[in-house]
């Protein structure tokens, strides 16, 4: 089956679904196949809401789709690969004309771990890779394969759905194969993403060690990608926690570190101002009256006063 032809052909089957179930189940070609169950993403309305009892594939054929975990929101595109563990729970939001989420979900019998060290003949550095990469899977649930529609992954996903389907001799040891294929060369080209850390580890503290370090550039968006967050998510997370907003969070520290500049006769105002990341006089200004209820040339006088600074 022709590549186009496979994705036509999944697309026909969820046209043709009138049952109210999450997941359509696609036949296997080969009665004596056993290493996963493969099944399409249903589009009938509503979140639906899983938990994989075994080590599970999710690839994205077409369309787009926003996954849910642990209160972050990742989306698929066209080609992303997906690869979550045993008992990992996650929601998916409601499937659109033209989407088609294809899931494969390895049956019981088969151990992640061992499947890739029996995948071929292995030096003790290559075991000790496949051994981190378990590892890091069974400590933060999921990982990301960056892979396009015509990126090798994505096409070894095909050839094995392809395979799946077709009633073929020597099924399994081809999809073993292409399997063993498609991880080893994910994990040599280092294209396994990690997702970053879930919603119970941020804390407050870890927040402010972030704007610290990254005040005078820091955006809302930059902030939520590097806690692993959909923004809006991040936005309210964050006003939750803090009872701030981040903005306010981003402004008070700028607005500490530019008191504690102007006490410095050495730095004008105008260095001040680049310095902190604001881009223009007035704005600065603005947000520092707001704070301090005084100017910024008020409150150097004030400083020099107390330090006994005299500049004329």
């Amino acid at each position: 089956m022709v590549a186009f032809k496979l994705e036509q052909y999944l697309a026909s089957i969820l046209d043709a679904v009138d049952v109210d179930s999450n997941e359509v189940q696609l036949k296997v070609g080969n009665s004596s196949f056993d290493i996963f169950t493969a099944y399409l993403e249903n589009r009938n309305a509503g979140i639906h809401r899983y938990q994989t009892t075994n080590t599970t594939i999710l690839y994205e054929i077409t369309g787009k789709t926003k996954i849910r975990n642990n209160g972050r929101e990742l989306k698929l595109g066209p080609g992303n690969i997906m690869i979550l563990r045993r008992k990992c729970e996650y929601d998916v939001q409601t499937q659109l004309k033209g989407n088609v989420l294809l899931k494969l979900e390895f049956n019981s019998n088969l151990n992640f771990k061992t499947f890739l060290i029996n995948a071929g003949v292995l030096d003790p550095s290559e075991r000790n890779v496949i051994n981190n990469v378990h590892d890091t899977l069974k400590t933060r649930q999921l990982l990301y394969i960056k892979s396009s529609p015509i990126s090798k992954p994505a096409q070894l996903l095909k050839e094995i759905i392809d395979e799946y389907l077709n009633q073929n001799m020597f099924t399994q040891s081809m999809i073993i194969a292409q399997l063993s294929i498609l991880f080893i060369t994910t994990i040599r080209n280092r294209d396994l993403i990690v997702i970053p850390d879930t919603i119970q580890e941020f804390e407050p503290t870890t927040l402010e060690q972030y704007i610290d370090d990254n005040y005078a550039k820091v955006t809302l968006a930059q902030a939520a990608q590097y806690f692993g967050f959909n923004t809006n998510y991040f936005s309210s997370l964050v006003k939750q926690k803090t009872g701030k907003s981040f903005v306010e969070h981003v402004d008070e520290r700028r607005m500490q570190e530019a008191r504690n500049l102007l006490a410095r006769p050495d730095i004008s105002i105008k260095e001040i101002i680049a310095h902190v990341g604001y881009s223009g006089k007035s704005f600065f200004y603005k947000k520092f009256n707001e704070y301090y209820h005084e100017t910024p040339v008020q409150m150097r006088t004030e400083l020099f006063r107390q330090a006994n600074i005299n500049l004329k």
